[in-house]
């Protein structure tokens, strides 16, 4: 295995369920830069952020000015924004001790500066993110946290490897894999691997990536999933010791606690994936050829 795996562990995965909570906030003026400033495209991909395993940073797309580059990211563990410009970093703003407005401020304050409008920063939200004391009057804590987000950033770091050797692995397949994206809507980080050519909601695709706590599991968690949903009952025990969701879900998914509590863990995440995306392609071609 690669040397560019982060150990696990330093914080139970349990720890990591409120902690994200103020990192998740924050991505939302990222979301809101992107919507704003860069061209949109139909899948609504402009508004995904990157991670920058270089940086340990979460970053827009570039809107261009000029001949310039600007783009804006955040460090989730110490709640730091950052400006980029050319792709370098050019300024960065701690969050600690400060409301979720003064991000905002910061924001506009360095638009100003490229001679950009800022009231495109201000344009309400497609979508709705669960409530957070962050989006209203608690001031962001990076101290309270701090073993927490230093974990939540290697969860990040470890996704991103992982997900881009699966892009690699599957550029054979047309159309094939999209590029590794963080989507601030439901924070989590995800490619989609589509073998048939067609409408993106409607191609059949396999879907993998690592998701937040939510109603499948209260910890974070690598998926994968065939689309169209398919509820096959003959599929092949997984070996990862891992299980099929049905409810309200049909996929695989691997608590990460079971990536923590391995011996080699890279070894067991890699194993999951590996696993879990062979039978779902498999499924699919089968659907395909029917």
């Amino acid at each position: 295995m690669g040397t560019a795996w982060k150990r696990l562990g330093a914080a139970a995965p349990g720890k990591i369920t409120k902690a994200h909570l103020q990192p998740y906030q924050l991505a939302q003026w990222l979301a809101r830069f992107a919507r704003g400033y860069l061209e949109p495209v139909p899948d609504d991909s402009h508004t995904s952020l990157q991670w920058r395993r270089d940086l340990h940073i979460m970053a827009t797309g570039d809107a261009y000015v000029g001949e310039r580059r600007l783009a804006f990211g955040l460090n989730p563990r110490d709640l730091t924004l950052v400006m980029l410009v050319d792709g370098a970093l050019a300024g960065e703003a701690s969050m600690h001790g400060l409301k979720d407005k003064a991000a905002g401020d910061w924001m506009r304050a360095r638009l100003k500066a490229f001679d950009l409008d800022p009231k495109a920063l201000d344009a309400p939200s497609p979508y709705e993110v669960p409530p957070s004391p962050y989006a209203a009057k608690a001031a962001y804590d990076a101290h309270k946290d701090v073993t927490a987000l230093s974990e939540l950033s290697r969860y990040f770091d470890n996704a991103d490897l992982l997900l881009c050797d699966v892009v690699d692995a599957h550029r054979d397949i047309r159309p094939g894999p999209a590029p590794v994206r963080l989507w601030p809507h439901h924070f989590d980080m995800a490619t989609i691997i589509t073998l048939e050519e067609g409408d993106f909601e409607t191609a059949r695709s396999v879907g993998v990536g690592l998701a937040i706590p939510d109603k499948l599991h209260k910890e974070f968690y690598f998926y994968t999933y065939p689309w169209p949903r398919n509820e096959r009952k003959d599929l092949p025990k997984l070996r990862s010791n891992c299980s099929y969701q049905y409810d309200g879900f049909f996929g695989a998914i691997q608590p990460m606690s079971k990536v923590v509590r391995a011996k080699d863990q890279e070894a067991t995440a890699r194993f999951f994936f590996d696993e879990t995306i062979r039978v779902f392609i498999e499924l699919l071609r089968k659907d395909m050829k029917a």
